[in-house]
């Protein structure tokens, strides 16, 4: 038993091979770079082969590792599965969905506590759009992406992200702010109009203005001469509520405000993704709790 590896080697192995570089796998697991690297080292020593080929652009996994890889996920996977059947409460669910649909989930789940209130749901809020149930202690996670192709994994569509250009109603001019925009109207903005306004952005390479402009037939605009760069969608369209500039959002997440008139779509054109939120769950954990919450989100 001695020579087995230890538990937090195993992590920085499945972090750092997802991630492919030890600096974002120290970010995952809390801990620094170097203790990262220090865990690999161990394991390699360990199991007297090397697991990854360091390259001057990065990580990546040698055979030896690619074969481990999913032999280290099904054993870990394993593991939770008796730990948590043994010693965890059935009528608790740990959910973790990432804080852009925080405020589309909240009354969801408070709905679903008051039908339900021998249920716990135990919301965790992150900025990554991912999970790994074989290092994160959740029983199921909200994931924003294409829909997941995982034998293990079990999802569920939530909704399908549909973009659009939004802003406050106080930052352009009069006409633009009537409730008949949203509905659609001749007078609404072009792209080269809304180019004089700073353009808000969720990612620092712009897909999201870049993904609009090519579905709507724009591709002749130019970007904003002023553009800012946020981390997430939800600081993006904050920024916008307050009147910051233009930004592309997700019509679903900002029906409250763009109801309330709070927001208001200065063109009308929506473009789909071809993303979504995804409910996520390992198939081999799945409590009465569980299941319950999944067909709450899903029949509402």
């Amino acid at each position: 038993m001695k020579d087995l590896p230890t538990t937090k080697e195993l992590a920085a192995f499945l972090v750092t091979s997802k991630t492919l570089s030890f600096t974002s796998a120290a970010d995952e697991l809390n801990v620094t770079q170097g203790a990262i690297s220090r865990q690999i080292i161990a394991l390699e020593n360990r199991l007297k082969t090397p697991l990854f080929h360091r390259q001057a652009r990065g990580l990546a996994l040698t055979d030896k590792g690619k074969e481990f890889l999913p032999l280290i996920e099904k054993a870990v996977n394993q593991i939770q599965h008796a730990v948590a059947k043994v010693s965890a409460d059935e009528n608790l669910v740990k959910l973790k969905a990432p804080s852009c649909i925080t405020t589309w989930l909240l009354p969801k789940l408070m709905a679903f506590q008051q039908a339900h209130p021998d249920i716990d749901v135990e919301l965790t809020s992150a900025i990554n759009h991912s999970v790994n149930f074989s290092t994160e202690p959740f029983n199921a996670a909200i994931c924003y992406g294409h829909e997941p192709q995982s034998a293990e994994l079990a999802a569920n569509l939530l909704f399908e992200e549909i973009l659009a250009p939004m802003c406050s109603p106080e930052l352009v001019s009069p006409k633009l702010c009537s409730p008949s925009l949203i509905a659609g109207d001749e007078n609404e903005m072009t792209a080269d109009a809304m180019s004089q306004y700073t353009w808000l952005h969720a990612t620092q390479d712009r897909s999201d203005w870049k993904l609009w402009l090519s579905k709507t037939g724009n591709t002749h605009a130019v970007f904003a001469s002023q553009n800012q760069h946020f981390a997430t969608l939800d600081l993006a369209v904050s920024a916008s509520l307050q009147g910051f500039g233009i930004a592309i959002g997700d019509v679903t997440l900002a029906k409250p405000d763009l109801d309330s008139h709070r927001l208001i779509m200065p063109n009308n054109n929506t473009v789909a993704s071809g993303k979504g939120y995804y409910l996520m769950y390992p198939v081999s954990q799945q409590s009465k709790a569980m299941k319950r919450l999944i067909q709450w989100l899903i029949d509402h």
